[in-house]
Order: structure tokens, then sequence, then C-alpha cells
């Protein structure tokens, strides 16, 4: 019955990327609650993967690719578009239920954003491994120069009241430009547009620290959900959950359907398989490492793990949709 090979192929996928998530996160935890870490580690951890693993890990996906492979519009629009739409119900999801404003850019970015460096990029190496770092590539640089800039300037318009929008603005602009993810794209462009190629050794020392980004981000997840209560935050938790994994992946899948009837290059199909999955994915790890300065990471972390558990399942319907479709 070639149905259910498809779907115990799939499930079995999703549970190789997810599983070894589990156990990093269960390690974080069991050693933070065991005393060998205190939560505020945590915190100095996730500074770590933000500033320097991650970006290295970006630079190392994006470098030594020609441009027709890194940017393809339609796929950019969508998760872009996708993205916006689920980072404006977020926002309008708290200012409705009567939470503080300080908590709208929060929930926003859980609604939007998504785990493309450690899960999904895991998921597509096996599913769509010759796309896997286009379409990662790409979900980054939307992260970068678009969620979370908008993230960072709603958060310090809610803290910082006696600053004008214009004093805002610029210092969110500074901290994109000088964010070390952003600066990692650009290098990265700029060494394949020179044609210049890193040493051997340098190389290997990058690599090795940018393999060590998942790990220390989930590892840091686990640690910060040591004495969480999730009193007060369980609405916000479900519909964080819900928008991501169930609105998101919904609307990047018509946006598919409606640039291809707008007479947009229709995108192929392994790209379009990571369009949909990127929508189902859980927003990413560092999300507790942004929110921490705003007071928000228990929020953040109660979320994202939230979404991680109901990942298995909820991206396992999406993949079944894609089989569906043709798409696999």
């Amino acid at each position: 019955m070639p149905g259910t090979t498809d779907n115990s192929r799939g499930v079995g996928e999703i549970l190789a990327a997810v599983t070894p998530i589990f156990l990093v996160v269960a390690a974080g935890f069991a050693l933070t609650r065991g005393g060998l870490f205190s939560r505020d580690d945590m915190s100095v951890l996730s500074r770590f993967v933000v500033k320097v693993a991650l970006p290295l890990l970006v630079f190392m996906n994006v470098v030594g690719r020609a441009p027709s492979e890194i940017f393809h519009p339609a796929y950019l629009l969508n998760y872009a578009v996708a993205a916006m739409i689920m980072f404006g119900l977020g926002y309008v999801w708290v200012r409705v239920s009567g939470g503080d404003r300080g908590r709208s850019p929060v929930v926003g970015l859980l609604m939007s954003s998504t785990n493309n460096g450690f899960i999904g990029f895991a998921m597509f190496l096996i599913l769509i491994p010759e796309f896997a770092g286009a379409a990662v590539g790409m979900d980054m640089l939307v992260d970068n120069v678009l969620i979370i800039p908008l993230f960072l300037f709603l958060c310090e318009q809610a803290t910082n009241r006696g600053v004008t929008v214009g004093q805002r603005l610029v210092k969110t602009l500074r901290g994109v430009i000088l964010h070390p993810m952003v600066i990692a794209i650009i290098l990265a462009l700029v060494t394949t547009a020179v044609g210049w190629e890193l040493p051997t050794v340098l190389s290997r020392a990058v690599g090795l620290v940018a393999q060590a980004s998942s790990g220390v981000a989930l590892f840091s997840v686990g640690g910060m959900l040591v004495g969480l209560r999730l009193g007060g935050m369980l609405s916000d938790v479900v519909a964080t959950a819900a928008g991501k994994l169930i609105v998101m992946p919904a609307i990047s899948l018509g946006l598919i359907f409606a640039y291809e009837t707008a007479g947009l290059p229709a995108l192929p199909h392994e790209l379009k398989v990571a369009a949909l999955l990127t929508g189902a994915l859980p927003t990413f790890s560092i999300a507790p490492a942004l929110a921490d300065p705003y007071g928000h990471s228990g929020l953040a972390s109660a979320s994202m793990m939230t979404q991680v558990v109901l990942s298995a399942f909820s991206m396992t319907a999406w993949l079944a949709v894609a089989h569906t479709l043709g798409w696999m």
C-alpha cells in the first residue's frame, strides 16, 4: 500500500529530526534542575548562540552559493507575507485578550518565526537535500531583516516610553545592520562575489563553532524551563501553538497557489514543500534568548517547547498534504 509506506516514511523522518531535540532539551533541564548549572547560566549560553555560533552557521549555509540558488522571489515573498500576517495576528491577540502591551511583540514573534536553523535544516536535509541550504538561507534572511527587527522595534517601543519613534527606529536599524546574523549573510555574499574561499583551517574552525549552535541553543532552552510556571501564560501558549502550527502553514499553502495564479514563476516542488513545512515548523530556538531582555523568556520557552512537541503531529499532517498534492 503506497500511501501507508509514504505516511510511515513521513512519520519516521519527523521523529528522526525531532527526537534528538527532545533529548538535548531534557539534558539541559535535568542538569540545571540538578544544580550543575543555574538558570542564569542559560542567558550566557543563549548570548553565545545568538552572537557567535548561529551567525557562523548562517555564513556556512550561504557562502559559495550563486544568487540564483539563494534567492527565489516567490519563496521569499511566501514566507515574508505569511510571517507578517501571523505577527499581526499575534499582536492583535494579546491586545484583544487584555494582555499587557509588552507581551504583544513576543506573542507575534512566537507565531511568525520558524526553527529553520535546527529542526528545519535537519528535516530539509532528509526530505529535499538539494534545496535544504537555499531554503534555510532564504528563511534566515527573512528572519533577520524583517521579523527580528520588527520584534526588537516593538519591544523597544513598549519598554522605552520616553524615547521618540525616530530614535527607536534609528536604534532598531542600527541593531539590524550590526546584528551578527545580518553581518554573516553580508559577509557570505561578499565572499562569494569576490570568489574568495576560506582556508581549510579557518573553514574547519568556523564549522566547529557553527555546529555547536543547535546543541547549545536547545540545552539552554531546557535550562530555562526549570522553575517555569504557566500561570497567566496558558492562553498565550495555546494561541501561539495553534497559530504557528496550523494557521501559518495554511496561509503559506494558500499563498503558493495565489502567487501562481497571479503569474509569478512557479516554485519547484521541493521549494513548495519547504515553504509549507517552514510555516509548520515550531518557533525558533533562540526565541527565549531574544525575549529574555524584555522579561518574557518564560513565555517564549514554554511556547517553544509546546510547539516542538505538537509539531511532530502537525508536520506529519502537512507532509500528507504535500504527498496528496504530488509535491513529494
